[in-house]
């Protein structure tokens, strides 16, 4: 595979762990002669910095590192370019495949908002061959914790500027109305930014993590939690901590109660719920202790999501099927993140209020208050080994060279990740389960029957594309398969015991805040608490 290189500034950037629907690039310096992932890349030379994650403070109190679920199973090593066509083989037709989910599509950016709050790759050192997990440096506690909103907290530094003055609430940003379409009312329903004349990053989200402003849907999910933060402080009467601890709490339920049923095997939720972690940390986690983040589940399950992203959405009464706007392409979605602002369509100098979003499109409301979901509702799309077109030609990678077009692909990428990180087949992790591996007939089942037979992927499946294969076949797409939905499981359960603030150890825990049900708390729930549906109107 190509290798690229590039300087920008004395710095050098890497493409390490990639995170969330593009590629999060963190800057590396050389640190001894730790074997890293041979084939990174950076970003071309004129972006370089806008790609950047923001730096984040190392703390040895809460350093974590990557790991193995299955250490002792083998790497699957196939060629770079038998993964890179395959990659690219899983770009959909031009029509859409038929058939969607019952999930709402708001979860997909929900996930990707958990991602950004428990893996960013802080591992220092040049790549030079296959990566070893243990020598990544996770920048965030994998506790579900709300890192990438809280950050370091109140208080001094390059974090001060996300806080109010009170040291309590959390800064907002307005929208800019415009008249195109008639919003021309400016809303508190942006994330602060910089200004738009900013010397080095104009318009740059001005939070805990800058991963959340890849797209407009993940960023408005960020706001939500900024704004449920707010509502906590001002409802309750409570210091930072306090209302930080019962963010946090309620966010945990979000993933275990409402997240995560919404995409796994009820079967192998029972049987965690009932007996509890078998593979990943069965032991338990001692108090204070720190669960490793497994990359099986980071660069291989965790990724589902991908194949849940639609072409277009029903965004809102302007950016919909029925509205003026026309209705919102996952481009237009990815043209408003500050990546984009600098060669883009944004040109105001905060989001556009007519492109506030829809909540009851993109989440379920059913049974909650007087709210009813849209008739334009969002669902995702099958989890499948088929991915939306626009993830074949990401923005951030239009002006490579044609030997490096493959960076295009996210699919590519994905599975290049997989083998530099050395994972093992999914047929290998199966066993290891006890489960029975899906059948080379069942993998080689649809449009790349091809690709899977002249490479004998049918017999050694690299996991994320076992995963997405699984689910299709075991669950019809609307769910993740056996391997798949226990890697979840049992890693969120692990992350929500090792919190500082776990429900899990607090025995009985319920929710304090109003909602539907007494045992859990959804994301539709938050929704509710911060009143912020529909802020533009039908």
């Amino acid at each position: 595979m190509p290798k690229r290189r590039n300087v920008h500034g004395g710095r050098q950037f890497y493409l390490i762990e990639g995170e969330g629907l593009t590629s999060a690039i963190v800057k590396i310096k050389s640190r001894g002669n730790r074997a890293l992932l041979a084939s990174a890349g950076t970003a071309p030379n004129e972006f370089a910095k806008y790609f950047e994650t923001p730096p984040v403070e190392p703390d040895p109190e809460r350093e974590t590192k990557f790991c193995r679920m299955f250490p002792g199973l083998p790497p699957l090593q196939p060629s770079d370019e038998a993964l890179i066509e395959l990659g690219r083989a899983m770009l959909e037709a031009d029509s859409p495949p038929e058939g969607d989910t019952e999930i709402p599509a708001g979860m997909t950016y929900l996930g990707q908002f958990i991602d950004h709050d428990i893996t960013l790759d802080l591992t220092e050192g040049l790549p030079t061959s296959v990566l070893d997990p243990t020598a990544i440096e996770n920048g965030r506690t994998p506790g579900l914790d709300l890192d990438s909103v809280y950050g370091a907290g109140p208080g001094e530094g390059s974090n001060s500027a996300a806080y109010e003055d009170d040291g309590l609430h959390l800064t907002l940003g307005q929208t800019t109305g415009r008249d195109i379409f008639g919003v021309d009312e400016a809303f508190p329903n942006d994330l602060p930014r910089k200004p738009a004349d900013d010397p080095e990053c104009p318009r740059a989200a001005i939070i805990g993590d800058g991963r959340n402003d890849e797209n407009l849907a993940v960023a408005q999910t960020h706001l939500a939690f900024l704004k449920f933060h707010n509502r906590i402080v001002d409802e309750g009467n409570h210091s930072f901590e306090d209302a930080r601890r019962v963010a946090r709490q309620h966010y945990q339920s979000i993933v275990l109660h409402d997240f995560l049923p919404r995409l796994v095997d009820p079967a192998v939720a029972d049987d965690v719920a009932t007996n509890g972690r078998k593979f990943f940390m069965p032991d338990g986690l001692a108090a204070g202790m720190r669960p490793c983040m497994p990359v099986e589940f980071s660069v291989a399950a965790y990724r589902l999501g991908h194949s849940m992203i639609r072409n277009e959405y029903e965004w809102n009464r302007v950016f919909s099927s029925t509205g003026p706007g026309s209705i919102a392409t996952l481009g237009l979605v990815f043209e408003f993140s500050e990546v984009s602002t600098h060669r883009g369509i944004f040109t105001e100098p905060t989001v556009p209020s007519d492109w506030i979003i829809r909540w009851n499109s993109f989440h379920d409301f059913t049974g909650i208050g007087s709210i009813s979901n849209h008739p334009q509702f969002n669902v995702v799309r099958r989890i499948d080994t088929v991915l939306a077109q626009k993830l074949d030609d990401l923005p951030e990678f239009k002006d490579l060279p044609p030997e490096q077009d493959f960076m295009k692909s996210l699919a590519a990428r994905n599975l290049l990740r997989g083998k530099y990180l050395g994972l093992p087949s999914g047929q290998d992790v199966a066993r290891a389960m006890g489960a029975t591996p899906l059948t080379a007939s069942e993998i080689r089942e649809g449009e790349h029957a091809s690709i899977i037979d002249e490479h004998r992927f049918g017999d050694a499946t690299p996991l994320w594309y076992y995963i997405l294969k699984e689910a299709e076949v075991q669950q019809d797409g609307q769910r993740l398969g056996e391997v798949g939905s226990r890697i979840l499981l049992e890693t969120f359960h692990a992350l929500v015991e090792g919190s500082q603030d776990s429900i899990l150890r607090e025995e009985n825990w319920g929710p304090t805040l109003a909602s539907v049900d007494a045992d859990r708390f959804t994301f539709a729930d938050l929704l509710m608490f911060v009143d912020d549906i529909n802020p533009i109107g039908d």
